[in-house]
């Protein structure tokens, strides 16, 4: 007897080394033939295990739930879990905005580390044991775990199964069904940090285009339902980077309401009023009326978008300043402040990096990570109804849930054997 723990991904990895940490005879159940699949696609293959953002600003990192995840931030915080990886071996450094990278720039890195630290604690990885349920005892605590394999008695468990994202790697939302079973309420789950899918006669041919200090916009016919800021990259499908993927977790889930037109629309000249924008053109014509216009605006964009930009703007991209006419020039001028495109339909689980929804919160202690419903039970990671920006925020909050719920469920295992001996 001791803690299982459900799920061999971040949260659940480090709920199994802090639960060993702890004195607890750990074992892990996982459905893959390996831990941590899905890790080792996060970052594009490099791994943001955390951001240097000062942790009282963390919160708001979270949408709508970052109070909760306050004691388990100050009980893992950013700092331990880079000092975590220094002392396994894994070098790291901050990359721009505070992410925080392996140095050799390999998630396979982090992996090793968590699964070598919970080697050396003697915690038991059962490799392709499915966990198809939770049994409680006559007093409705964790009793055992149900496996494809038998009875697993356990003293508790600490559910950590992650969402439904990027389903290969085995991700499908199990977790939600036990703990459904077991009387949690589960919020809806939907793709979030996922990219764009844009109607394809508006897409422009030009994946691996990178458009700087964009503010992106989804529209609901004339009303702006979220906004961001920062880089745009174009696909061969759609929108992706730091300015698009968050905005997926806005988008409706109703296929009819893509019909009626979700819009995307980019502000590529967001620090400067209307006035600024026209200001700056004018005095680019009369300083350069030799030159075409296309090549005047290669100093703020790639030519390959130029392109594109002046074909949706209706302006020749042949035109010289010296022949801008006054009514091109105010349709450049609106396309620069708002290139829109449509969106054909709501973001896929299978190219999004979070899920948003899961375990309704009001029913965990934020202290300990326990279930206010069974006891004994624990939550940690994408399985919860948390989720956040890109940067590093939600393996920061998987890193840190799963320590305290590891920690917690050690803690109640320990007491239960006192209780019996």
């Amino acid at each position: 007897m001791g803690v299982g723990i459900i799920g061999a991904g971040p949260a659940g990895l480090m709920a199994a080394i802090a639960a060993a940490e702890n004195g607890a005879h750990v074992t892990v159940f996982e459905k893959n033939t390996l831990p941590g699949r899905k890790l080792l696609m996060t970052g594009n293959g490099r791994c943001n295990v955390t951001n240097r953002m000062s942790i009282d600003r963390y919160p708001e990192q979270y949408f709508g739930n970052g109070k909760f995840l306050y004691r388990a931030l100050h009980a893992f915080s950013p700092e331990e879990v880079e000092r975590f990886f220094e002392a396994s071996g894994v070098p790291l450094i901050e990359e721009n905005q505070g992410r925080v990278f392996p140095k050799s720039g390999r998630a396979s890195d982090i992996l090793s580390a968590l699964t070598e630290r919970a080697e050396h604690l003697g915690v038991r990885m059962e490799g392709l044991e499915k966990a198809l349920d939770i049994r409680r005892s006559r007093s409705g605590r964790v009793a055992g775990v149900v496996t494809e394999k038998g009875i697993r008695e356990i003293n508790a468990c600490a559910l950590c199964t992650g969402g439904e994202t990027y389903p290969t790697t085995g991700s499908t939302g199990d977790g939600a069904v036990i703990a459904h079973r077991l009387g949690h309420t589960i919020i809806p789950h939907r793709p979030a940090l996922a990219p764009l899918d844009i109607v394809p006669n508006e897409l422009p041919e030009l994946p691996g285009v990178v458009l700087h200090n964009v503010r992106t916009t989804i529209l609901q016919g004339n009303k702006a339902i979220a906004r961001r800021s920062g880089d745009v990259l174009f696909t061969h499908h759609g929108l992706s980077g730091p300015a698009v993927l968050p905005l997926a977790r806005f988008l409706p889930t109703d296929p009819s309401e893509y019909a009626e037109g979700i819009r995307i629309e980019l502000d590529l000249w967001p620090d400067s009023k209307e006035t600024g924008v026209k200001d700056m053109m004018m005095r680019r014509i009369e300083s350069n009326r030799n030159m075409k216009m296309i090549q005047i605006f290669r100093e703020y964009f790639p030519a390959s978008f130029l392109v594109h930009l002046f074909e949706r703007a209706g302006v020749s991209d042949q035109v010289f300043a010296r022949d801008l006419r006054r009514e091109d020039r105010k349709k450049l001028q609106s396309s620069l402040r708002g290139l829109s495109y449509r969106v054909c339909r709501t973001p896929m689980f299978s190219t999004a990096m979070v899920t948003a929804g899961g375990v309704s919160l009001r029913e965990i202690d934020p202290g300990t990570m326990e279930s206010r419903l069974v006891e004994g039970l624990f939550f940690a990671g994408e399985v919860l109804d948390i989720d956040g920006e890109s940067g590093g925020f939600n393996l920061q909050a998987a890193f840190s849930t799963g320590f305290l719920a590891g920690r917690s469920a050690a803690e109640f295992a320990a007491k239960s054997r006192t209780k019996h001996e």
